[in-house]
């Protein structure tokens, strides 16, 4: 497998002879890709670091939710970060293949742990039996900082995994056209990707919701301090979380399936490729978004951020109102 050579694969806008479908995709991922710079990158980003601020703000008092979504949010403030690099769409980042990696392996980082905290949070805050794992999770501040670093051990392990499918190890300083998940990569990287970040993540999430309507049957037990209020906002994360990762995934199974085929594609089938891959982003903001509104300290904060504005503008403005008195 290692001698498997990808060069044959090319984008098929660049090589395409149907110059008006080519010009047609072109077109509209430019307009998407425009509109994804001009509104959600500003409101995931102001969003992210808002809610980022308050748990920061907060840690004194910081509860296992908060956890949970303080490192979900500095997940999807590098997500938005990295976005950045389809700025230049239809157009694609010029760069080597060592770069191309490092890049695949921050942002592959990012995607499996924001999919291992999610199903860490359902775990937790929706299932609320006596079992072992949850009161191990639940047990304190270090139990709990050990099981996000355990989550984002596992988020590295499957990153590297998936990048070392790439390919490209001999040829690390050769040029090449990159995106976050590379064209030239081996078909098996498209499948295991999807097999740890979608496959695995959806079969456990049918696990959970059997386990919850097993365990709603049952008496109720006591709830949890944190349960309460825990979900929406856990509900509403699991859901934007497989909405805007379903898309991506089938669209990467079609490219490795045109791969094992010897085909490039057509642009439309890199179209639906990009046009997935920015819904993919559009997951941090959404998902930054429901923690503010859904989550209640992140809520509060921001509905005391008016007064707090008002009051530092009356604060500020005591001097000069003095100062013709003084004279």
């Amino acid at each position: 497998m290692s001698s498997r050579n990808m060069s044959w694969v090319r984008y098929p806008s660049r090589v395409s002879t149907a110059l008006e479908d080519v010009i047609a995709s072109q077109d509209i991922i430019s307009r998407c890709v425009q509109v994804y710079m001009a509104l959600l990158v500003p409101v995931s980003l102001v969003t992210g670091l808002f809610n980022l601020t308050t748990f920061i703000r907060g840690r004194a008092r910081l509860g296992h939710l908060d956890a949970f979504l303080s490192d979900l949010t500095v997940t999807n403030v590098l997500v938005t970060l990295l976005s950045l690099t389809a700025a230049s769409r239809p157009d694609y980042l010029d760069t080597t293949h060592l770069g191309c990696a490092i890049l695949s392996f921050l942002s592959n980082v990012c995607y499996f742990n924001a999919q291992y905290v999610q199903l860490a949070m359902l775990f937790v805050f929706l299932l609320q039996g006596p079992s072992f794992c949850l009161c191990m999770a639940t047990k304190g501040a270090p139990g709990l900082v050990l099981g996000l670093v355990a989550l984002g051990g596992c988020a590295l392990c499957s990153s590297l995994g998936v990048v070392a499918l790439l390919g490209t190890s001999g040829e690390l300083h050769r040029p090449t056209l990159c995106q976050l998940d590379p064209l030239t990569a081996w078909p098996e990287y498209e499948i295991v990707k999807v097999c740890l970040g979608c496959g695995l993540a959806l079969i456990l999430e049918l696990a959970f919701l059997t386990l919850l309507a097993v365990q709603r049957a049952r008496p109720a037990a006591p709830p949890q301090r944190d349960a309460g209020s825990a979900h929406p906002a856990v509900v509403a994360v699991a859901l934007t979380t497989f909405a805007c990762r379903l898309p991506y995934n089938i669209t990467l199974l079609q490219r490795a399936r045109l791969k094992l085929l010897g085909d490039i594609g057509s642009p439309r089938d890199e179209l639906r490729l990009s046009l997935a891959e920015l819904v993919l982003f559009g997951e941090s903001c959404v998902n930054s978004l429901v923690t503010l509104f859904l989550h209640k300290p992140c809520r509060l904060a921001l509905l005391a951020l008016p007064g707090r504005l008002s009051r530092r503008c009356r604060r500020g403005g005591r001097p000069a109102a003095a100062s013709p008195s003084s004279e």
